[in-house]
């Protein structure tokens, strides 16, 4: 690998200190700006001005920088103080505290913004903080303009 000869017209190209093979497409830039392809005619890099599709978003999934397809993942809060990240990692919040839960992010320009915030109490009985109130707000457009609008409980929405 790499000590053989080959034909000109399989040789590739190199862009920002990497080498990518003839024909090998790529994206360039920190949000995904530019699509690239190898051209194998003229071992050269020709990019294009390009973005990330609807249902897809720019970052690095396997080792593979690009445009991604979203992937609908959940978090969850378990019990009164275990919580488990959209990745999956479990985290620990024994404390009495307003926190965010959750937000879209900026990127998801296709998602409405929202915003879930928890607020834990210590608890009378016990040495442990309890979940004691819940907030969630959705920005949705109503008329043309943006509103925050609070949501309560329901029996989607509820604290167990």
């Amino acid at each position: 690998i790499g000590t053989d000869c080959v034909l000109p017209a399989q040789c590739g190209c190199t862009s920002g200190g990497r080498y990518y093979l003839a024909g090998e497409t790529f994206w360039e830039g920190e949000a995904c700006q530019r699509f690239c392809r190898c051209d194998a005619s003229t071992q050269a890099v020709r990019c294009s001005h390009s973005s990330c599709g609807p249902g897809q978003r720019c970052g690095t999934r396997k080792g593979i920088f690009g445009c991604h397809p979203l992937v609908p993942r959940t978090c969850q809060i378990v019990g009164q103080s275990q919580y488990v990240a959209f990745d999956g990692t479990t985290y620990a919040f024994p404390g009495a505290c307003r926190y965010v839960f959750s937000e879209s992010c900026a990127s998801l320009e296709s998602l409405p913004s929202f915003r879930v915030e928890v607020k834990k109490e210590s608890a009378l009985s016990t040495p442990t903080s309890v979940i004691s109130e819940v907030f969630v707000s959705v920005d949705v457009d109503i008329g043309g303009e943006s509103s925050v609008a609070p949501l309560a409980p329901t029996p989607v929405l509820s604290l167990i």
